[in-house]
């Protein structure tokens, strides 16, 4: 089985495809059934979503006047926030985030792996030098999804054994699945589930790469709406919640995948906790979270991006979530900072 990274993937492709995939349409197309029309349909519907229509000079001009209009902020000047907007523009993951609010799969993809190869070499996938802005938004304000991402990696890995289903949903390009270690394990099956057909295009890509082709299938499905029943031995989910504030369409969202789970079946997912400034019994660790680096971020992704993951949760609210459509056995596993916590969660035998 080989090894496969981010550089695989094709670079301009990704940067041209549609924007990130949280769900609210009816379409069951699957597998080579899915198409650019009803791509097209889904983007009607895809919650954190840019302007496909816009070009990226339209956009930072869009961008540029809505910070002049704002003026001046208590912990910003209009002058270096457009100096950000400047930087941003500069490099390929800044004109995708300023074009779109959020990720989609190749970019999610791009992130968290860069603890692995970026992080390491200083360059990116076309051997270009990471600028320092570049670096702050790889390095140090990815930290808590990258470390979400190895625990992902290690909850799964733990489940893997002979007639596992493993499915991922989103799956965006899949690595947290295909790169999972199946040495010793004949049969398996993994599925990806996503609204996106560009990120399911890449998945697919990416499984004839790891020489898995045989072991996956592809649906593009709505998450709220799955017509799967009780299908999957694991199902790990991350990116949906993030993006949708109400709290009752997220626990509709645990159902779905309680649903979708074999009874025994393993839930892993993940959520954004609220930050002091938002909520006073705020579970992160500020120790572990440098003051500087924090208002930087808040400028970049508030200020200036205006991004769409927005939606906070506590422990205890998820907790609760997933309580009230029947999983147990509901375990939390923390980054350092505590800011993107896994959890994981069983559907009762």
């Amino acid at each position: 089985m080989s090894v496969i990274s981010v550089e695989n993937i094709n670079f301009g492709e990704a940067i041209a495809s549609p924007k990130k995939v949280i769900v609210k349409q009816h379409n069951l197309m699957k597998d080579k059934s899915i198409t650019k029309q009803s791509q097209e349909f889904n983007e009607q519907r895809i919650l954190s979503h840019g302007n496909e229509n816009e070009s990226i000079e339209e956009t930072i001009e869009r961008v540029k006047q809505r910070i002049i209009k704002t003026g001046d902020k208590p912990h910003v000047t209009v002058a270096r926030q457009l100096e950000f907007l400047n930087e941003l523009a500069g490099f390929p993951l800044g004109q995708f985030l300023l074009q779109n609010g959020g990720l989609n799969g190749y970019w999610t993809d791009y992130v968290v792996e860069h603890q692995f190869q970026g992080r390491i070499t200083g360059i990116d996938a076309e051997g270009r030098s990471l600028t320092e802005l570049e670096k702050f938004l790889l390095d140090k304000n990815s930290f808590p999804t990258q470390q979400r991402y190895v625990n992902f990696g290690k909850a799964i890995q733990n489940c893997v054994q002979e007639d596992i289903v493993f499915a991922s949903l989103p799956c965006g390009v899949m690595r947290d699945l295909l790169k999972l270690d199946f040495t010793g394990v004949e049969n398996f099956r993994l599925v990806g589930i996503d609204i996106d057909y560009e990120s399911l295009e890449l998945a697919k890509k990416l499984a004839e790469e790891y020489d898995l082709s045989e072991k996956v299938e592809f649906h593009q499905e709505d998450a709220w709406n799955l017509p799967f029943e009780d299908e999957f031995t694991l199902l790990t989910s991350n990116g949906l919640n993030v993006y949708e504030p109400d709290d009752e369409k997220v626990t509709e969202l645990y159902r779905q995948f309680f649903k979708a789970l074999m009874p025994g079946g393993i839930l892993v997912t993940s959520f954004l906790t609220p930050s002091p400034n938002i909520d006073p019994n705020s579970e992160w660790d500020m120790s572990q979270i440098n003051s500087e680096d924090l208002l930087l971020s808040k400028i970049i992704f508030f200020d200036i991006l205006n991004v769409k993951f927005t939606a906070f949760r506590s422990s205890s609210t998820t907790k609760l979530q997933l309580q009230t459509v029947g999983f147990d056995e509901i375990e939390f596993i923390w980054d350092n900072a505590r800011i993107y916590p896994t959890v994981t969660a069983r559907k009762p035998k």
